[in-house]
């Protein structure tokens, strides 16, 4: 199939009427609608309910939804890595949430690259859900999340256990900062910390919110690797009377790969996470 057609079908379901993805894409009404009729003509369904309001998903065009987003995610995957880099072989691509990237994303790349022979490297950071569909698509080969979706097909491991807990500056106060770790710690905070649920300063990246209370002053909740070497040094205090949250890190990966790159990458990340390295966050920006 064209992807170009998975492509038009996208930006339609997206914009709700083809005169608007006929400008986003930058080609004619006519050649938009020709593109779903052929569509349409391959898959043997109606795709959109058009009217003079535009065009609205059927039930198949839900359907097809997902299937479409797969095909150019695993499209634009291909373009991506082929050809391979001089040299290599192959290519492992692996994925992580943000708050991931330091360090479990620069040791795990770090130890890929010395024990993956042949093998080129490539990481990215997003969403857990981005990631995986990511994984589902075969565009990753594993994924660093948060909260796994368990679907057919998709194994789960756990990797680290973390708990999340209030700290604050110990030689300046300030105000408590709601750091958002996701559905379930909100559901679990509000309950707990009903005095808490509508603070009035809100990050939904640990990172910056750890940043922000280390510069002007607060209290909020933070993996505890993270701020481990903050406590020790008396930059930040535990708050004793404080409940504590379980966040725990998962990997995810299809289940019923053979690629021997694969198992070896999960040894050496089972092996990374035991390592007793500082997760503080620190970035030494040399510029």
């Amino acid at each position: 199939m064209d992807i170009e057609l998975a492509r038009t079908f996208l930006q339609v379901a997206k914009a709700g009427s083809l005169i608007s993805a006929a400008a986003q894409l930058h080609v004619t009404q006519t050649a938009v609608t020709a593109r779903i009729k052929n569509l349409e003509s391959l898959l043997n369904c109606r795709l959109f309910e058009r009217n003079k309001a535009g065009a609205k998903l059927t039930t198949d065009g839900e359907k097809f939804l997902g299937y479409a987003s797969q095909l150019v995610q695993t499209w634009e995957a291909a373009r991506r890595d082929l050809p391979l880099p001089s040299g290599y072989d192959d290519v492992f691509t692996f994925g992580a949430e943000t708050s991931l990237a330091n360090p479990l994303v620069l040791n795990w790349a770090a130890r890929l690259r010395q024990e993956l022979d042949g093998y080129a490297i490539r990481a990215e950071v997003a969403d857990g859900a981005t990631l995986q569909q990511k994984v589902r698509s075969g565009v990753l080969d594993a994924a660093l999340v948060y909260g796994p979706e368990y679907v057919a097909g998709i194994q789960i491991e756990e990797v680290v256990e973390e708990k999340l807990v209030q700290v604050r500056t110990a030689q300046k106060r300030g105000s408590y900062v709601y750091v958002d770790w996701g559905p379930g710690f909100r559901k679990q905070h509000d309950i707990a910390l009903p005095e808490y649920a509508k603070s009035s300063l809100y990050f939904n990246l640990g990172p910056l919110a750890l940043q922000y209370i280390l510069q002007f002053g607060g209290a909020g909740y933070f993996r505890n690797r993270v701020v481990r070497s903050y406590l020790e040094q008396g930059v930040l205090e535990r708050v004793s009377e404080a409940p504590e949250f379980s966040y725990p890190v998962y990997v995810v990966y299809p289940r019923a790969s053979s690629r021997a790159s694969l198992h070896t990458a999960l040894a050496v990340l089972r092996r990374v996470v035991n390592e007793d390295v500082d997760w503080s966050q620190r970035w030494d920006l040399l510029i």
